[in-house]
């Protein structure tokens, strides 16, 4: 991993965005704020593909989350403690 982290503003479907992680082809998609619908088929495919899908506290994802982030399972721990929730806790 990068420092911290790299880049992280795209524009296009959500579902794409996460669908990178899930394929291994990054490490993780985070998102802060709530969001109850864009995620719903990548949180799906990530999860089948074996991804981690959590809100950005480490609970599972659900619609009203306070924030999403997919990632590998090798990973995931480290980038939550990384990126996860914007206020530090």
């Amino acid at each position: 991993m990068l420092p911290a982290c790299e880049l992280g503003a795209q524009s296009g479907p959500t579902s794409w965005q996460i669908a990178d992680p899930a394929a291994r082809r990054l490490d993780a998609f985070r998102e802060f704020g709530r969001d109850d619908a864009d995620p719903l088929a990548g949180a799906l495919a990530a999860r089948e593909a074996g991804a981690v899908v959590t809100d950005t506290e480490g609970r599972p994802w659900r619609p009203g989350a306070p924030g999403f982030l997919a990632a590998s399972p090798a990973p995931h721990p480290q980038l939550l403690r990384l990126l996860g929730s914007p206020t530090g806790r």
